[in-house]
Parts: C-alpha cells; sequence; structure tokens
C-alpha cells in the first residue's frame, strides 16, 4: 500500500497544505520545530492514533484554540489500485472519523486498514532505555500480527497485579500460609506467562536475523549486530515450547524459590514482566558502549524488521516514515537509507540538505513554518 495524497488544515502549526506524495520516496528537509514531524503525526493520527500519544485537544492551533482541524489521507493498495480515503476532523470540540464516507467510532478502529511502521528518535531507548520498553516493543511487535498475544498479555498482568497485592499487604510471617495464598495466581503467571513468552520469541527470533542482516547492509559489513532475549524464568531464549507441563513446572518452582525474597520485597521478582532483551554490536554491549551513530542504526534496523514481519505474513508493504533518523549517520549509512529500503513507499524528516546528497529518486519538500515546498 502506499499514501498518494494528503489535506491538512488547522493541524498543530500547519495552516493548510495539499501534498501529492511519491510511491517510493519523500523527504521533508528544513529546521527544528517547523512542521515536519507535524505532518509525520498527521499521518499515524488517521491510522490509530498519534505517535506522539497525546489527546487529539493538543492537535489545534495554540495561536487559534477555535479552528478546526481537517485531515484527508489518500492511499491505494498495491493489487488493486482502488483508492480510499480517510477523513479526519475536529470541529468544536468533537471528533469525527469516516473510511470511504463511513462513520467511524475513532480512528482506533482503522488501525491496520494502512499498515505503517514509524521510527522516532525516542526509539533510541530501545537500545539503551529501560527493560521495559523492549518489552513493550516485542510486546506491540506481536500484538501487531495476532491480537490474541494481547489477551494473554492482559491476563498475566491481571493475575500479577494480585499476586503483588497479595504479596504487598501480607501481615503473616509463615512462608507456607503465603504460597497457599498465592498458588492461584503463580497457576495464572505460569500458564499466561509461557504464552507471552511464546508470542514474544516467535517474532523475536525473526527481528534477530533480519536486523542483523539490515545492520550489516548499513554498516557495509564492517559492524555485526546481536541481539539475545533473557528470560528471568527460563534463563534462554532457546526455549522448547512442545513440552508445556514441563515449562509450567519449571515457571512454579522458579516462583517458589523467590519466595522469601518476596515476603521482604513485597513484588513478584521473576516472570515475563521482568525480562530483557540485550544488545550487542561487534560483541560490545551496545547500551554501555554504542555511539549515537550505532543506537540510531540498531534502531533503524530492528524497525526495518518490523515493516518486513509485515510484509513475508501480511503479503503488503506497509509505509515506513523516519522522522529525524539521518542525524548522526555517517555516508554510508545515509546513503542506504535514502536508496535501498525497497518495496515499501518511505517518509523520511531531516534537517541538512547535505544529508541528501547520496539521494538517486524520490521527491523533496523544503518545510518552514508549517509550509511545504516541493524542489
Amino acid at each position: 500500500m502506499y499514501i498518494t495524497k494528503m489535506y491538512i488544515r488547522g493541524f498543530r502549526n500547519i495552516k493548510e497544505a495539499e501534498l501529492n506524495f511519491d510511491k517510493n520516496l519523500n523527504i521533508f528537509v528544513g529546521k527544528n520545530a517547523q512542521g515536519k514531524t507535524n505532518l509525520m503525526e498527521a499521518v499515524s493520527v488517521c491510522l490509530g492514533g498519534s505517535f506522539r500519544h497525546v489527546r487529539f485537544s493538543q492537535y489545534i492551533p495554540a495561536d487559534d484554540p477555535g479552528a478546526d482541524v481537517v485531515i484527508q489521507l489518500y492511499f491505494k493498495d498495491d493489487n488493486t489500485e482502488r483508492e480510499n480515503i480517510i477523513d479526519y476532523t475536529i470541529s468544536k470540540g468533537v471528533l469525527t472519523v469516516k473510511y470511504n464516507g463511513l462513520k467511524m467510532k475513532d480512528a482506533a478502529e482503522l488501525y491496520g486498514v494502512l499498515k505503517y511502521v514509524v521510527f522516532i528518535p525516542e526509539h533510541l531507548n530501545l537500545i539503551k532505555g529501560a527493560p521495559e520498553l523492549r518489552r513493550n516493543y516485542l510486546d506491540d511487535v506481536a500484538v501487531m500480527q495476532t491480537k490474541t498475544h494481547l489477551k494473554k498479555l492482559a491476563r498475566y498482568n491481571k493475575g500479577l497485579k494480585q499476586r503483588n497485592n497479595i504479596l504487598a499487604f501480607n501481615n503473616t510471617t509463615d512462608p507456607q500460609a503465603l504460597a497457599a495464598q498465592l498458588s492461584v495466581w503463580d497457576g495464572v503467571l505460569a500458564s499466561e506467562g509461557i504464552n507471552v513468552t511464546y508470542g514474544r520469541l516467535k517474532y523475536f527470533a525473526f527481528l534477530k536475523e533480519y536486523a542483523s542482516g539490515i545492520y550489516s547492509e548499513l554498516t557495509d559489513g564492517a559492524e555485526k549486530l546481536e541481539m539475545e532475549y533473557y528470560s528471568s524464568i527460563f534463563k534462554t531464549d532457546s526455549i522448547n515450547f512442545d513440552n508445556v507441563n514441563e515449562l509450567y513446572n519449571k515457571y512454579i518452582d522458579e516462583l517458589s524459590k523467590n519466595l522469601e525474597t518476596e515476603m521482604k520485597l513485597r513484588y513478584t521478582t521473576a516472570g515475563v514482566h521482568r525480562d530483557d532483551v540485550n544488545f550487542f554490536i561487534n560483541g560490545m554491549a551496545a547500551r554501555e558502549f554504542a555511539s549515537q551513530g550505532q543506537l540510531r542504526s540498531a534502531a533503524l534496523a530492528l524497525k526495518l524488521s518490523e515493516a518486513e514481519i509485515i510484509r513475508r505474513r501480511n503479503k503488503t508493504c506497509p509505509v515506513v516514515i523516519l522522522d529525524d533518523i539521518l542525524s548522526e549517520l555517517d555516508f554510508v549509512r545515509r546513503g542506504y537509507v535514502v536508496n535501498n529500503i525497497e518495496k515499501s513507499q518511505v517518509f523520511i524528516t531531516c534537517c541538512n540538505i547535505e544529508d541528501l546528497s547520496a539521494l538517486k529518486n524520490g521527491k523533496t519538500w523544503r518545510t518552514e513554518n508549517g509550509c511545504f515546498t516541493e524542489v
């Protein structure tokens, strides 16, 4: 799928703009705070929700609080060439979303209608940030492919909350008495924890393989990216899921081993909510030793791997949005980004026209004060 054109009025600092996009590559160049990211956000707003995770009231221009917000996004399917339209409007505080003329409850209903992958600078934290960010990312990738993973995760989190409540308000000093209270929730954590681990590792294995290849291409073979999933229960990512009973008993045993420690700490210390992903570049821990360019390259490799999962599983090419991806990349890596992301339609924002010296095709716009001029 690919976006053919957009009309925007009154969205953040974009007073009014109408753009016809290239089927392959579209680049927006300009200084910071000129509207490049706002334009990319407008795409995500129509397709399920802003990647900034803010309320729709924040889309209204600060200098014109009474303005209507209008976004019209047109896109085509590669196979049918049928053009679809999403109408997104905010008028007098009321949000209206239509898809091909049919009114939707909200934009979330359109999640997946046009599949896309987005990179924003905050995604650098996938490599160096808190473990929770990496767990959430793997869960998001799994949910993107199957909503079943979300149900398993929700049941696990519910069980975890109940178990932590028992630990938090426990008054007994008898481990056996406490274990009896926890046993039901131990069973929930074990059964659903296995399911969540399976869902994560199913797509982690693909990310691990494909991201390594992309990273090698990005660096012209000079650097090697490796990934490992750390399971706080199973201690490995090489898990045989054929024997579920054995895995269940292992999970229960690990929870039991931690009981005395948990009585003191008053929370659950092991489980899929404590798992993590480790990244290594040329054998060195990326979290500690990677440069900014390496962190950006690793995060980009992850996002492009995500796009490949969509491509293979859904038989469609997702739109790829790369916000401020070129800064801190050397000439070789910039050249790869602007010329070698195949199959998908790509949108790139950057600050310096010099970053585009390796550009061979596509469309480019200068961005200033919410206005877009094709060059």
